[in-house]
């Protein structure tokens, strides 16, 4: 299995049952779900990935439909 996700400059921080962390070039890491469909395809769920990334504490999540971005404090 070959799973193609890096770019340039990122790495792989650490792998834990179906987690890989990716630590991006900016610094950012990225908690990324590997996955096993209903017809036992593997892939990456990128749709649903986590990024830790710098700033004071807050979450945020933004709807791709509608592109709208909630914030909590």
């Amino acid at each position: 299995m070959r799973i193609n996700i890096l770019k340039k400059g990122d790495k792989v921080i650490g792998f834990s049952g179906n987690i890989i962390a990716i630590q991006r070039k900016n610094g950012e890491v990225d908690m990324i779900r590997v996955i096993e469909d209903d017809n036992g395809a593997i892939r990456v769920d990128l749709e649903h990935k986590v990024t830790i990334g710098f700033g004071n504490g807050t979450v945020s999540i933004k709807d791709p439909k509608t592109d709208v971005e909630i914030t909590t404090f």
